[in-house]
């Protein structure tokens, strides 16, 4: 590989830019404010997301009419058209898939005059989009276990084509201890970059102002923002809620792929003492997490719940507050900052003991938080891309 590493990322996302803002966003902003031109390609869609849902389906038709957009200077986004149903079932319709987008892409990259870029990967069967665009580097960002709570012909098929991918990328980074662990079996080159906080928002010069909608519900308010959907764990949310009346519960995100009707979510939200503000922009999130007496991290005991890396944990802990989590590896660094509990009961008196606690803790968390910044995430990212780099190229002139 001879080409010159030149500041440009070509990346291909599993959400939109202005879908639930995650470490893909944060990333990527990062490396654009470094000088890097970067060109962001939204989540890919199936005709069979399109069909199913609504909403859904109308935010990818507006932004396929935009067409590409830039955000700011050296950012651009582009959503790929709709693509062929079934790409984690058959690695065939996959491969036609990539195929039908790189048109689209190279064309994007030719109006930007994007060359030889860095080709970084959030999508597990993404092995047959390399090669395609003339990149100097290959990057596989894993924020997720993809085969957790798949089964039968999709788990096989989602692992063998993650597996392939793996083994053909220079660089792989993971986010949470066991995710690392998993992916280094088939990549030496794996690093665990956690998820990370942006402590411009969370953790500014002026404490947030409550916002405005929480100051009509009453104290105390146990808080969730996230996704609400069937990572939450209704068996312990429900009964936490019901048993405990004078304490106020808000749940704050995009309940996709449920609605607000789902069960059991419907079934919680039914409690007069809880509360659904749905999806919030990220900009009004410090202001919405300020008003949360504790906020709780209440995961599914489940393979999914194992892998994760809870973005959400760096900011509860960068705004001070009190958090309340269910058992997992993540949540487990952290012991000594966060209380952590498995039933409803011990749920309760957790959340009793957080509403109690000293206010010292909240500086140690907010001390702890800094070592978690999204700036600290890119710093070694980008050292462990320049070292790469740096291999390929000692190893070529051999």
């Amino acid at each position: 590989m001879n080409r010159q590493l030149q500041p440009k990322i070509l990346c291909f996302s599993t959400t939109d830019w202005d879908g639930v803002w995650g470490s893909r966003q944060q990333i990527m902003l990062r490396f654009a404010r470094r000088g890097y031109k970067v060109l962001f390609i939204e989540r890919p869609v199936g005709l069979e997301h399109l069909a199913r849902h609504a909403a859904f389906r109308q935010r990818k038709w507006r932004r396929w009419r935009e067409g590409m957009r830039q955000i700011e200077p050296g950012l651009w986004i582009a959503s790929l058209p709709p693509l062929l149903p079934g790409r984690y079932y058959s690695a065939a319709i996959n491969k036609i898939n990539h195929a039908w987008a790189t048109p689209f892409v190279a064309h994007w990259l030719r109006q930007l005059n994007l060359q030889n870029p860095i080709l970084w990967v959030y999508p597990p069967e993404s092995a047959t989009l390399l090669g395609r665009f003339g990149e100097s580097l290959r990057v596989y960002h894993c924020i997720d276990e993809w085969t957790a709570g798949q089964h039968g012909r999709k788990r096989e098929t989602i692992s063998r084509l993650e597996r392939q991918l793996l083994t053909q990328v220079d660089l792989v980074f993971a986010n949470s201890q066991p995710t690392f662990e998993a992916k280094r079996l088939f990549n030496s080159h794996t690093y665990r970059i956690p998820s990370g906080v942006d402590l411009t928002r969370f953790m500014p010069t002026q404490r947030p102002l409550p916002h405005p909608t929480l100051t009509q519900i009453p104290r105390p308010c146990i808080g969730y923002s996230g996704h609400v959907n069937e990572r939450l764990n209704y068996d312990i949310l429900y009964p936490l809620a019901a048993k405990t009346p004078h304490w106020s519960f808000v749940f704050v995100g995009d309940t996709y792929p449920w609605t607000p009707k789902t069960q059991p979510l419907a079934h919680l939200l039914s409690l007069p003492n809880v509360h659904y503000l749905e999806k919030q922009p990220f900009s009004d999130m410090p202001a919405i997490l300020q008003a949360f007496d504790v906020c709780l991290m209440p995961y599914v005991d489940d393979e999914r719940g194992y892998y994760r890396s809870p973005l959400k944990l760096y900011e509860y802990l960068a705004l001070g507050k009190p958090v309340v989590s269910n058992w997992h590896p993540e949540g487990t660094e952290f012991a000594d900052l966060i209380y952590l509990a498995d039933t409803p009961d011990t749920f309760a008196s957790a959340v009793q003991m957080a509403l109690d606690e000293s206010p010292a803790l909240c500086l140690a968390r907010q001390t702890s938080a800094r070592q978690h910044s999204w700036e600290v995430r890119v710093n070694e990212m980008e050292k462990q891309i320049l070292a790469r780099w740096q291999e390929i190229n000692s190893n070529a002139a051999r």
